[in-house]
């Protein structure tokens, strides 16, 4: 999955600085927890984050993401634990 994930950020254009900010092992899970949630979308929206917001907005908001993450798994989904 890793090895698709990197090819996907850079077709789309997705630096490698923002998968290291958002974590790529926390992205495999999400894609595979939730496989609804395509990686071509996934990467379209980091981009255009990237590109809108700026590297620094995603570091801001990346321990936000996840815990946002986390406690709609805890609601709505069984117990798992990020990486």
């Amino acid at each position: 999955m890793l090895n698709l994930l990197e090819s996907a950020a850079k077709k789309f254009g997705v630096p490698s600085e923002v998968l290291d900010l958002i974590g790529r092992p926390f992205i495999s899970q999400i894609i595979d927890e939730f496989p609804t949630l395509l990686l071509p979308p996934i990467m379209n929206t980091l981009k255009q984050e990237y590109m809108k917001n700026g590297l620094e907005w995603i570091k801001q908001n990346a321990m936000s993401l996840r815990e946002q993450f986390l406690l709609l798994k805890k609601l709505y989904g069984p117990a798992w634990i990020l990486a």
